[in-house]
């Protein structure tokens, strides 16, 4: 019976209607639009935050400060100088010597970063059992030392009076007497060219290693009954197997060469002897905190952020044409 429709009650129960759906209305339905359409940036909103405060404000305030005078020191604000200190580094001898010197590691770490560790990891591919990740370890040890310890070792080791290489090349018979590595002109660079590509094969060999790992054997094993050799297998399958990783390494060099070998400029030259084996980095370095010359270094800083990012950029370009998928 229908209490609720009896005349003459009171308190009673209205009739409610069952599998209704009630409308949104305008301002309801905006809400719930722009909450599905911000939910997914809320959750970025953290890491954007921490980029934001850790790369973009450093960035905005190295453009400010390339354009300003300052030395930083307490009391001290910085003065408009225009483009004064962009016209200072194209007329600096030093730093003209510090672009030479960068193009020079640029394109000799490449054996090192490239070549050498490519065939270390094609040829520890072929390796059964536990030996090829031992070999492996032997070559990524040198790069999990740090910076200071590396620097140190070869301070030892290159001594002049002292170190093992001056008395084995002495012992020998290949020179007669001593040569100082960090202090002459004809060897500063090269040492730390060497050095830096020490530390750079371990690196470079486990991500081929790695690259090598996920190619496909089947080309191999049908390259074996045609009866091809070593050297036609990796030129003809391995290279153009792994070649995004070979050229995401090449840009890898390519960018961070000076930031590679700047540790090792610092410790054991000093940029010396008369600036032959010095760097971009170290140049901007020196221009902040030896020099106390905020301008300058910050000067330095974007016009290579300027011409890295257009290297970047080509070889972002050049690696989607030459580059091979094998999807």
């Amino acid at each position: 019976m229908d209490y609720s429709a009896a005349p003459g009650l009171t308190g009673a129960i209205p009739a409610v209607k069952t599998g209704v759906k009630r409308k949104l209305n305008v301002t309801e339905l905006f809400t719930v639009k722009s909450l599905r359409v911000l939910k997914p940036y809320m959750f970025l909103l953290p890491a954007l935050l921490i980029l934001g405060f850790w790369l973009y404000k450093p960035l905005i305030n190295t453009f400010y400060y390339s354009f300003t005078k300052w030395t930083m020191l307490p009391g001290t604000k910085p003065e408009p100088v225009g483009f004064a200190n962009y016209l200072k580094l194209f007329g600096s001898k030093d730093f003209g010597t510090a672009v030479k010197n960068t193009g020079f590691y640029i394109v000799m770490l490449l054996p090192f970063s490239v070549v050498i560790p490519l065939i270390l990891a094609n040829v520890t591919n072929s390796m059964k059992g536990r030996m090829k990740n031992v070999y492996r370890a032997l070559f990524f040890f040198p790069m999990i030392m740090a910076g200071v310890s590396t620097a140190t070792i070869f301070r030892w080791l290159l001594n002049p009076g002292t170190g093992l290489v001056n008395i084995l090349l002495n012992k020998t018979g290949i020179i007669d007497g001593s040569i100082s590595f960090f202090t002459q002109e004809e060897t500063a660079k090269w040492a730390i060219l060497l050095i830096t590509g020490w530390k750079m094969i371990g690196f470079s060999t486990v991500i081929f290693s790695a690259a090598l790992t996920g190619t496909d054997k089947s080309y191999y094993e049908a390259a074996s009954l045609d009866g091809s050799r070593k050297v036609r297998k990796f030129f003809d399958f391995t290279v153009p197997l792994i070649s995004p990783t070979i050229l995401f390494m090449v840009m890898m060099s390519i960018l961070f060469a000076s930031q590679w070998t700047f540790a090792y400029i610092d410790i054991l030259t000093n940029g010396g002897p008369y600036g032959t084996s010095t760097n971009i980095y170290y140049e901007m370095y020196k221009y902040g905190f030896s020099s106390m010359n905020v301008g300058m270094s910050s000067a330095a800083a974007n016009l290579f952020l300027a011409v890295f990012g257009v290297i970047a950029a080509v070889l972002t370009t050049v690696s989607k044409k030459l580059a091979f998928y094998d999807n």
